[in-house]
């Protein structure tokens, strides 16, 4: 079920595979979840992209120093 006032889009930002990323790269943590949205969000402006892939993921995770996994 989806909160009210929340739309989800096909063509939202994340599919699937980035979504597993995050979680897998944050353990369910929220601080380190809330880290990392933010920082997305600054490599997306800053790359002018339009997409959250996998590797954009991953850079986030490596600038952050968040651990391997």
């Amino acid at each position: 079920m989806t909160p009210a006032g929340v739309v989800l889009a096909d063509a939202a930002p994340f599919n699937v595979e980035v979504i597993e990323t995050v979680v897998r790269v944050t353990g369910g943590n929220f601080r380190l979840l809330h880290r990392l949205l933010a920082h997305l969000e600054r490599l997306l402006d800053a790359n002018q992209l339009e997409r959250v892939t996998c590797a954009v993921v991953e850079s986030a995770r490596e600038s952050l120093g968040i651990g391997q996994v």
